[in-house]
């Protein structure tokens, strides 16, 4: 098997200082402007450390010369809309090697723009593409190779076998080591790459050298590589569609409706009633001939409505929606039902936070914002209750509910000319509502106005208000 006679001798600790401040924060610093002048110390540092044949190397070019030949092979790419790529690499490989000597002999670089863009055509594009990209790192691998073997360097052919396993282990170690190190092993990674390129280059007359083989393609290589790739095409393909089939499942079932749930008013009653109301009246001095002031009464419990088609216990339906939550974030009507899963549950701080999240995403929510306020009230927050029901209100003038749920709560503070005007606005909308006409009787009576007080109780019973009763008989 032939060997090389060239050497690479340096550490990266050697080139730390080229790589990360030269080509690396001053190139940057200067918008790119200082890059060719960054590339030729790194080229002539480079040859300091390489031997070719045994023959010292160095490099004499100048930044000022590789400024004006990226400058016009850039524009030239530009306008050409990349085409001209590989016609400019092959200038600055020829200029690159008319300045590299090699015993003090210039070397020369034979290749042209037309064979590197077939090359590339073939080699980094079609088939990259169809081995899914597996194939991309035996393309470079033949880019370095296609670059040697038409390098002559002091004037004597080269050639190249430094190996596609070695190249593919010193890629990953450094993704690997740069990943960890945010960027800091590139100077140790550059030296591994240059040692295993010219430890793998072999340099003289054909005559008196044994020279490695041509780099061909090799058709085992691209069906390892295209099976490689299919086999990962076929596995996130499989792995997809059993994620689409497990979230269709989860649709089908009807996880995504939005859940009607604590549509319901605030009843009040007389006092008595259990503890844990919604809102509380403290005593105040009785109207005449009455045995007592009058408190607000539990309202209904928070219920959710469950989808008509399912029926399933609160933690599957939970989990359903975490996975709906998980694969779309955006995705206000689940987080309106799973604050209304955990309202059933008493669960108010996160049921608060869920509906927030829901306005959050879709701000036009009416029932999120009135089903947010619900929870303010039943945790006695009522001023921000009371903007909730403003929002709804504003956002949709006919909910009865946000009017009858307002007032309740400026019932609860005592604001009873304010309760009588939300309860009269809610039975302009729905005047068949018996528990609307209850609790503005109870406004009524807090106000002294005992006439109209029992007009309203005779009217809720006549519309079924069984509590309504117990005040007509006194």
């Amino acid at each position: 098997m032939p060997k090389g006679n060239c050497e690479f001798r340096a550490t990266g600790g050697q080139y730390f200082s080229t790589v990360m401040f030269h080509l690396g924060l001053f190139s940057l610093f200067s918008l790119g402007i200082y890059l060719p002048w960054a590339l030729v110390r790194l080229f002539r540092l480079k040859a300091s450390h390489t031997a070719i044949q045994g023959k010292e190397t160095e490099f004499s070019g100048s930044g000022g010369e590789l400024f004006g030949l990226l400058l016009v092979s850039s524009l030239l790419t530009i306008v050409t809309l990349g085409l001209y790529g590989p016609w400019a690499f092959c200038r600055i490989f020829r200029w690159k090697a008319d300045h590299t000597l090699v015993g003090g002999v210039p070397s020369r670089f034979s290749g042209t723009g037309g064979g590197l863009f077939v090359f590339y055509l073939f080699q980094l594009i079609l088939l990259p593409m169809l081995t899914f990209g597996f194939y991309y790192p035996v393309g470079m691998y033949r880019f370095h190779a296609w670059k040697e073997e038409h390098t002559l360097y002091g004037g004597k052919p080269a050639s190249f076998g430094a190996g596609l396993g070695a190249y593919i282990k010193i890629c990953l170690i450094t993704w690997i080591l740069n990943s960890l190190t945010l960027g800091l092993f590139t100077p140790w990674a550059l030296c591994m790459l240059y040692r295993w390129q010219m430890g793998g280059v072999a340099v003289g007359d054909p005559e008196l050298t044994d020279h490695f083989p041509p780099v061909h393609t090799s058709w085992r290589a691209v069906l390892i590589t295209f099976l490689m790739g299919l086999l990962l095409v076929a596995s996130m393909g499989f792995l997809i569609l059993e994620e689409i089939k497990f979230h269709m499942q989860a649709f089908s079932k009807g996880s995504v409706q939005k859940t009607a749930v604590l549509k319901s008013k605030i009843v009040m009653s007389k006092p008595g009633t259990s503890p844990g109301e919604i809102v509380q009246r403290a005593e105040k001095p009785k109207p005449a001939g009455k045995e007592s002031a009058l408190k607000p009464s539990k309202p209904k419990k928070i219920q959710p409505e469950k989808p008509q088609a399912v029926n399933e216990d609160f933690e599957n339906q939970l989990r359903k929606i975490d996975l709906l939550i998980q694969d779309n974030p955006k995705n206000s009507i689940a987080y309106y039902n799973r604050a209304c899963l955990y309202a059933s549950k008493e669960n108010f701080d996160q049921a608060l936070k869920d509906f927030t999240q829901a306005i959050n995403i879709d701000s036009e929510n009416a029932e999120a914002y009135y089903n947010r306020g619900v929870v303010y009230a039943r945790k006695k927050q009522y001023n921000m209750a009371i903007q909730d029901f403003q929002t709804v209100i504003g956002l949709n003038p006919a909910f009865e509910d946000a009017y009858c749920n307002r007032g309740n709560v400026y019932y609860a503070l005592k604001k009873y000319h304010l309760a009588v005007q939300d309860y009269h606005k809610a039975l302009e909308i729905d005047p068949e509502d018996g528990d609307v006409y209850f609790n503005r009787g109870l406004s009524y009576l807090a106000l002294g106005q005992e006439n109209r007080a029992f007009a309203d109780f005779k009217k809720a019973v006549a519309l079924g208000q069984k509590k309504a009763e117990a005040y007509l008989e006194r």
